[in-house]
């Protein structure tokens, strides 16, 4: 019998691990300006910062799983959490931009080292009364992690130097090792074989990197261009090869009849729709809080963090799902995070916090329904022994699902948000020609209008209108020299009228602009919602009832090839 204090302390070990690496997928965005003027380089090779380690983390998953269940789990994770640390100190002392992104990719190569490996780690010490608990603990350290990544970014950006984002996880990542180290016992696979499948590794890596990577040039280039098709034909011949060569392998790092269970496949389907939507809720939204209702990343991190909140509240009640099933808690949850999701799309640009707050945590709450019912279900549905990779394959569905969901949510909000920009060009021009202005103001300031080419021109609208009364001013200044000395006070009046008619026209025309983004934002949003309703159909294909539930449990207690 596993006792309470046998398996805390493992689990807070590789929770410290799974929180640091997720961490580090969101926590630089906030301080890429601050890394693009230190290195004086461009937006389009500062966002390989980001790039790299998605890429990274994606690509060496399911290798770095395989070999955990080959060589053992507690080595590949301290060699993952070691490896990590190194990369974190060396990107904070990188002297060059291409150091950094070289780094940024180490640091996910470690990554996939440690998150896929923790639950198959902990698992061996869990009473199976816990499982539900320990499971929904990392699914909560998702969210967190996700949503909490900009706030700490932006709190240490804003009082220190960017380069502590990554000196930050030294502190976390040497406590890990030392309690992995005291704590946990070693555990593998006992059917996998010491043998490495070279084929097999090779071919599935180079498809995940030409998916993930086509993904994320799909906001640069589009769906349309050659980069994107070659990578996405690339990808879908290896995954071909790769399938193939596993079939006849008799020693697989895949076995792909995993997939003959299609409960198992439905559950991993349902995790490709969960990273859409978890990019719809915390990319976009993110997105939304900043530019147009015009926060800062702090305050939108800790907006965004009251969905982990919520995901924290419900956790006791999905913690269940091991006594209660999983069928309906993975249902609810979809349900909820897609209703969640749709309200999001009525939310105004002046809309109160505590409104968006709470919508919020509906998203919350599905979360927490979603995660810990959908993990027992994958462990449960392959052999006792393939708990490892079955946790691999959790992360690498959900990865692949955050890509692809950043891909098409970026070009559907591209395509909307130029239709919108359009007509709300067409809005902004009908009040300037009802204004007070005079003809000449009324040109410019149409021609300027036409001239946006995004919302950021207007919405962030204190330097476009200093911009404007500027040029006013040395118009004032260039006719007050050319004129006579008793006109003056004609012409200061006049421009004084103009200045007037100007400061208070601007917030009509930023209203007319941010509420045809915000409409942009609405059918993103609804799209999501579908994704996720879609995303509950295979949940429930996914699901396990209680009857099942209750026989899976009396056959497994999670020993598997403990080594003292």
């Amino acid at each position: 019998m596993k006792s309470k204090q046998n398996y805390i302390m493992p689990v807070i070990a590789a929770a410290l691990g799974f929180f640091m690496a997720l961490l580090d997928t969101t926590i630089v965005n906030v301080s890429l300006p601050k890394i693009t003027a230190y290195y004086e380089t461009t937006i389009d090779q500062i966002s390989w910062v980001v790039d790299s380690y998605n890429i990274a983390f994606g690509v060496v998953l399911l290798t770095a799983v395989r070999f955990a269940d080959q060589f053992g789990r507690k080595k590949i994770f301290q060699i993952g959490l070691i490896l990590f640390v190194v990369a974190s100190v060396l990107c904070g002392i990188s002297q060059s931009i291409e150091l950094l992104i070289l780094f940024r990719a180490i640091q996910g190569l470690a990554a996939a080292m440690i998150v896929p490996v923790c639950v198959p780690l902990v698992l061996v010490h869990t009473p199976p009364e816990k499982v539900g608990i320990v499971t929904a603990l990392f699914g909560i350290m998702a969210g967190i992690s996700t949503a909490l990544g900009p706030t700490i970014g932006g709190v240490i950006s804003e009082h220190f130097s960017w380069q502590w984002i990554f000196y930050i996880n030294v502190p976390i990542g040497i406590l890990a090792v030392s309690l992995i180290h005291t704590f946990v016992h070693e555990s593998y696979d006992p059917t996998a074989s010491k043998k490495i499948d070279w084929i097999g590794m090779i071919t599935i890596s180079m498809s995940l990197f030409a998916l993930i990577y086509g993904l994320l040039q799909v906001k640069e280039v589009g769906w349309s261009s050659s980069l994107v098709l070659s990578c996405l034909i690339g990808s879908v011949i290896g995954l071909l090869l790769f399938v193939m060569i596993e079939s006849k392998n008799k020693d697989p790092m895949l076995p792909v009849q995993l997939f003959k269970n299609y409960q198992f496949a439905c559950g991993n389907i349902a995790l490709l729709c969960l990273g859409i939507g978890m990019m719809c809720v915390y990319f976009l939204m993110a997105f939304y809080l900043t530019t147009i209702n015009g926060i800062s990343q702090i305050q939108a991190g800790l907006i965004l963090s009251s969905s982990s909140i919520a995901t924290m509240l419900i956790t006791p009640l999905a913690a269940k799902a091991n006594k209660w099933g999983t069928l309906w808690f993975g249902v609810i949850g979809y349900v909820l995070f897609s209703i969640g999701t749709y309200l999001l799309g009525f939310i105004s640009p002046d809309q109160s916090v505590w409104a968006i707050v709470g919508v919020l945590m509906i998203v919350g709450l599905g979360s927490g329904l979603i995660f810990s019912p959908l993990s027992i279900a994958l462990i449960l549905q392959v052999p006792e022994e393939k708990a490892g990779i079955a946790s691999g394959l959790f992360q690498v569905s959900r990865v692949i699902g955050a890509a692809v969901g950043v891909a098409i949510l970026v070009v559907m909000l591209q395509h909307m948000m130029q239709n919108e920009m359009k007509t709300a060009k067409k809005g902004m021009i009908e009040k300037v020609e009802i204004s007070k202005l005079s003809d000449n103001t009324k040109e410019k300031l149409k021609l300027q209008l036409e001239n946006y080419k995004n919302k950021n021109e207007l919405t962030e609208n204190k330097s476009s209108l200093q911009d404007v009364l500027h040029k006013l001013t040395d118009e004032e200044e260039k006719l007050l020299k050319s004129s006579p000395d008793n006109a003056h006070a004609e012409i200061k009046k006049s421009f004084a009228t103009e200045r007037e008619e100007i400061i208070n026209l601007y917030p009509t025309l930023e209203k007319i602009m941010k509420d045809h983004i915000s409409l942009a934002f609405k059918v993103v949003f609804r799209f999501g919602a579908i994704v996720m309703l879609i995303g509950a159909v295979f949940a429930y294909l996914n699901g396990i009832n209680a009857r099942r539930m209750k026989q899976y449990i009396r056959e497994r207690n999670f020993e598997v090839a403990k080594k003292y």
